[in-house]
Formats: C-alpha cells, structure tokens, sequence
C-alpha cells in the first residue's frame, strides 16, 4: 500500500512539472510602453519583444532620485530579460523604485501578451 502511495505522489509530480515546463508566454511583436509609480513619481519604459521573448526595455521617462534609480534600471530589466517575465525581486535599498520599474514592465507585458501556449 505504501509503494502504491509513492508511486502515484511520483507520478504526480512529474505531471505537475510537466505542465509548468511546457507553457510558454505568446507576445505579439513590437514596441510597447509601460507606466509605473515609483518612489518620487512616476517610470516610463519601453520594452520590445518578439514572439516569444522580451528583448529589450528602456527607461524613457523617470521621476527617480538617480543614485538609487541606477541600481535599479541596471539589474532589473537584465533580470526581466533573462526570466522574460516581469515576475522578480526588488533590488534591496530601492524597494518602491524597483517596484514602479516592475509595475511599468508588466503594464507592457499586459498590452504584449497574447496568451499562454501548453504545447
């Protein structure tokens, strides 16, 4: 019975993994821009992607006190661009700057995506 148990717990973890391995994010191509608030006000950017990455994203626009805003504009978009997805960790010492760049990201990953794909 017991053998039985761990034998079925394996067999659904490898399905659990599967699934989440297999779904990838669909964006249409092109240029996008994204809004963000920030410590001092608001961020602007602008990220590029093609069909199934993020390839680039700039800071067009920003409020932000520039000494901390540096450390910030410099780690998270190469993180975003290495995960392609907006989904990552704030940089220590400038948590509502890193923030507003990652609310900004994912406002134009929103107008990007078209859906997610489990093929």
């Amino acid at each position: 019975m017991r053998r039985l148990f761990i034998i079925f717990l394996i067999i659904l973890l490898v399905l659990q993994l599967s699934s989440c391995l297999s779904k990838k994010v669909i964006y249409k191509e092109g240029t996008y821009e994204g809004v963000g608030e920030g410590h001092v006000g608001k961020i602007k950017i602008r990220l590029v992607t093609d069909k199934y990455s993020i390839k680039e994203i700039k800071i067009i626009e920003d409020e932000e006190i520039p000494i901390i805003a540096e450390k910030v504009y410099n780690k998270i978009p190469q993180q975003v661009i290495k995960s392609n997805s907006g989904d990552v960790e704030v940089v220590t010492g400038a948590t509502y700057t890193s923030r507003g760049l990652i609310e900004a990201i994912n406002d134009a990953l929103n107008k990007a995506k078209i859906k997610n794909n489990n093929n």
